[in-house]
C-alpha cells in the first residue's frame, strides 16, 4: 500500500448495476445519440444532445456498472454485437466496395475504417479484401490532389457532378495515377461500369471522356511547386487550413514531410498480451499464420505487420494473444507506470486499448476502472476485454467530467477526445471532415476531462493526459490552463520513463509521423501534492 492512500476494501467489488459503488442514479437517465457511437474518439461526442432511454438498464449521471465476465484460457472469446453487425455488407467487388465507402465518406461523413473493418471481419477473398483497401484508403488520402487534377478536365467543374459519380472519377483517377499494377483501360472500364450502374448512360459518357483524356494527359500533369499554402495542400493533399498551421509552425520542409507520412501506408500494430506471452512468442505465433511481422522500435510490446492482412482473421487475435494498436498510444500506458495491486481509472476508455495495457502492466492483479460515456461504445471494450482474458477491468457507463465515484484512485489516464490531427495517416477520411472550429471546440472539453481525472486521483497520486494531436490548443494549452487551474498539481518529466527520443524539451511526450513513423501523440504527466 502506497503512504498516505486510504485502506481498500477486502477482496473485488461485486458486480453491480447502475453505477459504481456507491454512486446513485440520476433522474431521467440519457442514452448518447449521433456522434456518440462512433469509434473514433477524435470526433467531437461531448456536445450532442442526448435521448431519453426506452427501458433497459438504470442509468444516472454515474450509469451503469459494467464487468465482462472473464473467460477460462480454453473457453472461446465471446462476443457482444453492436450495431456494426446490422449494416448492410458492402459489395464483393473492390471497386464497387470502395465506391460505396467513398460515397458514404463524402455524403454522410461515415467513418472508412468502420466500413472497411466491418467487411474485413465478414471474410471474403484476401487479395479482393487488399484491393478494397487500397482503392478506398489511397483515393481517400489523395483526394485533394486528385480533385486537383480531374477539375480542369470536366467542364462543370467537378464539384458539380452528382457525388456517385464524382466519387466514381476519384476512384478511376487513383488507380491511373496512383496504382502501375493497374492496366489505365481496367481502370476506365470499371469505372464506366459503375457510372452506368449508379448514373445513367450520359454519366458514364462523362467518366469514360475524362478518364481516358487523363490516360493521355496523367504524364504532362503539372502539380504545384511552390512552398506557400495553396501549393503544398495540392500537392500533399490536405485541406488548406492544416497545411497554413502547419507551415507556420514547422515550415516548408517538415510540412512535406509530415504530409507524406499521413499519405504512406499504414501498417498495423499489434500489441502483445503479456498475459499469455511475450512479443517474440507473438511474432513466432503471427510466422506460423505466414504473417510477417517486426518488433516496434519504442514501444517493447508492440509488433509491425508487415503484409496486408485484417487482424480479426488472425487466430493469434482471435485467440487473445495480441490487440490492435498503435505505437504512440501503447507509450501511453507505460507513462502512466502502473503497479500490481494499485486503482486505476482509464477516464476515456473505449475502445479498450489502454485499458486492458494498464491491466496487463499490473499483472492482471489490482483494479482498473473502464469509464466510457456513449453506451454505444461499451461493447467495443467488453469485446476486447474478454478476448483478453482480462480480470481486474470494470466497465463503467458514464461521463467522466461528473461521475460520482466514491473513492479515489493511484493512477488516472485522461485519453480524451481530441481533433485527431496526429493520425490523419490512420484515419484517411478525417482531414476532409474538419474544419478550425475542432480546436476551439475540443479544448475546453479536454480540460474539463482533465479537472476531473485530477479530482479523483489520491494525494501522490499520479494523472497522465494524453491526445493523438500535436496542435498546440490541445496540448501544452491544456496543460497550462489546467496547471494554472489546479495548483495542487505538479508537473513531471516524462524523461527516464520513455525513450529518448520521444520526449520533447519541455519533458512532454511528443511523437511526430514524419520524424517516429508511427501515430502523432501528445502527453504530459503530474503527481498530486
Amino acid at each position: 500500500m502506497n503512504p498516505g492512500q486510504p485502506p481498500r476494501r477486502p477482496g473485488r467489488p461485486r458486480r453491480r448495476r447502475g453505477g459504481a459503488p456507491g454512486s446513485s442514479p440520476a433522474p431521467g437517465g440519457e442514452r448518447p445519440s449521433g456522434q456518440a457511437g462512433a469509434i473514433n474518439r477524435s470526433r467531437p461526442i461531448y456536445d450532442k444532445p442526448a435521448n431519453p432511454r426506452r427501458g433497459g438498464r438504470r442509468n444516472g449521471p454515474a450509469g451503469p456498472y459494467r464487468r465482462p465476465t472473464p473467460r477460462r484460457p480454453d473457453q472461446p472469446p465471446q462476443f457482444v454485437a453492436d450495431d456494426e453487425d446490422s449494416r448492410p455488407r458492402l459489395p464483393d467487388n473492390p471497386r464497387e466496395a470502395a465506391l460505396r465507402v467513398l460515397h458514404a465518406v463524402d455524403s454522410r461523413s461515415a467513418f472508412s475504417d468502420r466500413m472497411l473493418d466491418g467487411q474485413h471481419a465478414r471474410g471474403g477473398d484476401p487479395r479482393d479484401l487488399a484491393l478494397l483497401h487500397e482503392l478506398a484508403k489511397g483515393t481517400l488520402r489523395w483526394r485533394g490532389r486528385i480533385d486537383a487534377v480531374l477539375d480542369p478536365l470536366v467542364h462543370i467543374g467537378l464539384s458539380q457532378v452528382q457525388p456517385w459519380i464524382r466519387n466514381v472519377l476519384r476512384l478511376g483517377a487513383y488507380q491511373i495515377l496512383f496504382l502501375d499494377r493497374i492496366p489505365a483501360h481496367a481502370a476506365v472500364d470499371e469505372s464506366v461500369k459503375l457510372a452506368n450502374k449508379y448514373g445513367h448512360p450520359g454519366t458514364a459518357g462523362l467518366v469514360n471522356s475524362v478518364l481516358r483524356r487523363l490516360v493521355e494527359e496523367k504524364d504532362r500533369v503539372q502539380l504545384p511547386e511552390g512552398d506557400d499554402a495553396a501549393s503544398l495542400a495540392v500537392w500533399g493533399s490536405h485541406p488548406l487550413w492544416i497545411t497554413e498551421r502547419w507551415l507556420e509552425r514547422f515550415g516548408a520542409e517538415a510540412t512535406r514531410a509530415l504530409m507524406l507520412a499521413d499519405n504512406r501506408a499504414i501498417p498495423v500494430g499489434l500489441r502483445v498480451n503479456t498475459l499469455r506471452g511475450t512479443r517474440e512468442q507473438l511474432i513466432e505465433r503471427l510466422a506460423a499464420e505466414g504473417v510477417t511481422a517486426s518488433p516496434a522500435r519504442y514501444s517493447p510490446d508492440l509488433v509491425w505487420i508487415e503484409d496486408q492482412v485484417a487482424p480479426g482473421a488472425l487466430v493469434a487475435f482471435r485467440s487473445g494473444l495480441c490487440t490492435v494498436q498503435d505505437e504512440s498510444e501503447a507509450l501511453v500506458s507505460r507513462l502512466v507506470a502502473p503497479e500490481p495491486h494499485e486503482r486505476l481509472l482509464d477516464l476515456c476508455a473505449a475502445p479498450g486499448g489502454k485499458c486492458t495495457h494498464l491491466a496487463e502492466l499490473m499483472g492482471d492483479e489490482g483494479e482498473v476502472w473502464a469509464m466510457e460515456r456513449a453506451e454505444a461504445r461499451v461493447p467495443s471494450i467488453e469485446n476486447t476485454i474478454a478476448r483478453l482474458g482480462m480480470h481486474a477491468i470494470h466497465v463503467v457507463q458514464g461521463d467522466g467530467r461528473n461521475y460520482a465515484f466514491p473513492m479515489p484512485f493511484d493512477r488516472v489516464l485522461v485519453d480524451a477526445p481530441c481533433s485527431g490531427l496526429g493520425v490523419l495517416g490512420r484515419r484517411a477520411d478525417a482531414r476532409w471532415r474538419k474544419g478550425p472550429e475542432v480546436l476551439r471546440e475540443m479544448p475546453p472539453i479536454q480540460l474539463e476531462l482533465l479537472q476531473a481525472g485530477a479530482r479523483r486521483a489520491r494525494p501522490g497520486g499520479v494523472v497522465v493526459y494524453s491526445v493523438c494531436s500535436f496542435e498546440p490548443e490541445e496540448t501544452v494549452g491544456v496543460v497550462e490552463r489546467f496547471l494554472r487551474a489546479q495548483p495542487q498539481m505538479v508537473l513531471e518529466s516524462v524523461a527516464g520513463i520513455l525513450p529518448d527520443t520521444v520526449v520533447d524539451d519541455d519533458g512532454f511526450m511528443r511523437v511526430l509521423p514524419h520524424v517516429h513513423g508511427c501515430d502523432g501523440a501528445f502527453a504530459a504527466r503530474f503527481r498530486k501534492t
